[in-house]
C-alpha cells in the first residue's frame, strides 16, 4: 500500500515539475499579433463583394459583427463570393486597414430530408 502511495507523489511531482518548466505553459498571442502573421480569420455571410472589397457579416452571442477586407491581385480565391453566400475570410491587419489573404466560398447547407408519413 505505501508502495502505490509513493508511486502516486512521485507521479504527482515530476508532473508539476514539468508544468513548471519555462515554455511548457502554453502562452496565447494577442489579437494583434494573429492578425499580424496572417493567421486571422473571420467566417460569415457576404454582404457586399467587388473587385476591391467583401464585406462579411456574423452573429456571435447576439451581436452582429461586420468586417471589410481589401481585395488585392494576391487575394487567393476558393469559389465565386456572392451575397448571402458563406465565406471564411483570412486576413492580415496593418495601418492600412485589413487585407484579405484568401477568400473560401463555404457550400451551402443541405436541408435535412422530411420524414415521409407512412
Amino acid at each position: 500500500m505505501t508502495s502505490s502511495i509513493l508511486k502516486r507523489v512521485l507521479r504527482d511531482s515530476l508532473l508539476a515539475l514539468i508544468l513548471l518548466l519555462p515554455g511548457a505553459t502554453p502562452t496565447h498571442a494577442s489579437a494583434d499579433e494573429v492578425a499580424q502573421t496572417g493567421d486571422a480569420f473571420f467566417a460569415g455571410s457576404v454582404v457586399e463583394f467587388s473587385a476591391g472589397k467583401i464585406t462579411v457579416t456574423r452573429i456571435v452571442r447576439g451581436q452582429t459583427e461586420s468586417r471589410s477586407f481589401k481585395v488585392t491581385p494576391q487575394t487567393k480565391m476558393d469559389g465565386k463570393p456572392q451575397k448571402n453566400v458563406r465565406v471564411t475570410v483570412g486576413y492580415v491587419s496593418d495601418d492600412s486597414g485589413d487585407t484579405a489573404t484568401m477568400v473560401v466560398v463555404r457550400p451551402p447547407v443541405p436541408a435535412p430530408p422530411q420524414k415521409s408519413k407512412k
